[in-house]
């Protein structure tokens, strides 16, 4: 579940919690990081930074782990002697004051990777950090069959809208106020207003710190009610669309949704 504003906040979570410290030791309980790698590391910082859906935690400032929290990914910071009542761990780093940073997830949570992204994995620029990038690279590609396909399905594209997840998109829809079920090179054209709330979105999303949504857990103090009030997530109707992903969107366009409705349980007030 985590989007773009929950990476942004996991790496500030990261950052309060690793500043000026060292880590004595770290440790790989389920992942992909080889033994080499890990018996190098000795007395070095982290840091962290976000890019969409790419974590980066810097170590020592050198090297880099790109992690993707996937589904179910959170962190949380804990005294080190009660590291393993956490389940499902991915890594944990011990620091010299007694405590220790936590990876973990269980079923889709979360991978990592050593000094390079996933391969194959194609994300376009961060709207929100580098927002003229971000447009261009959707502009010189509109002609692409992609953007044939209904504008709620492509704005999951990573390659495009990096760091937009599920309530993302159907809170850009939502304050779009456009048909969410006409191709994306149509609504791009005709809506200009869509590629700069893919940016001001998430940011108002980051500035209520984030949503405590399905499995992903908040490590910071987050504003719910405000945050509940503005979000379009489980609101309005709903339907299962090609991608197999639930999507929640203004009842005035259920006549022109192409999909099944989903039938709710009650009638969410928008």
């Amino acid at each position: 579940m985590p989007e773009l504003a929950e990476y942004k906040i996991s790496a500030d979570f990261i950052n309060l919690n690793s500043k000026n410290k060292f880590i004595g030791a770290f440790h790989v309980q389920k992942g992909n990081i080889p033994t080499p790698f890990e018996q190098t590391l000795e007395n070095f910082t982290i840091s962290a930074r976000s890019y969409g859906k790419d974590l980066i935690l810097d170590i020592d400032s050198k090297l880099p782990i790109h992690v993707f929290m996937g589904m179910m990914g959170n962190w949380k910071y804990v005294t080190t002697k009660d590291w393993n009542i956490t389940k499902y761990i991915r890594l944990r780093f011990d620091d010299e004051t007694g405590h220790s940073l936590i990876l973990y997830g269980g079923y889709m949570g979360p991978k990592y990777s050593v000094g390079a992204p996933f391969s194959g994995t194609k994300r376009g620029p961060d709207p929100t950090l580098d927002f003229n990038k971000f447009k261009q690279n959707i502009l010189d590609n509109l002609d692409k069959k992609l953007f044939d396909k209904p504008i709620c399905e492509v704005l999951l594209n990573q390659e495009y809208f990096s760091g937009i997840g599920n309530y993302l998109r159907s809170t850009i829809l939502y304050y779009a106020d456009c048909n969410p079920f006409l191709s994306g090179r149509v609504v791009i054209q005709n809506h200009t207003q869509i590629l700069d709330l893919c940016k001001s979105v998430p940011e108002t999303a980051y500035s209520f710190n984030g949503g405590q949504l399905m499995t992903w857990q908040n490590p910071i103090e987050t504003n719910s009610e405000k945050f509940d009030e503005w979000v379009f997530y489980q609101k309005g109707i709903s339907c299962k669309d090609k991608l197999g992903r639930t999507f929640w969107f203004n009842p005035k366009w259920e006549k022109e949704c192409p999909y099944t409705i989903n039938k709710p349980k009650k009638v969410s007030k928008i």
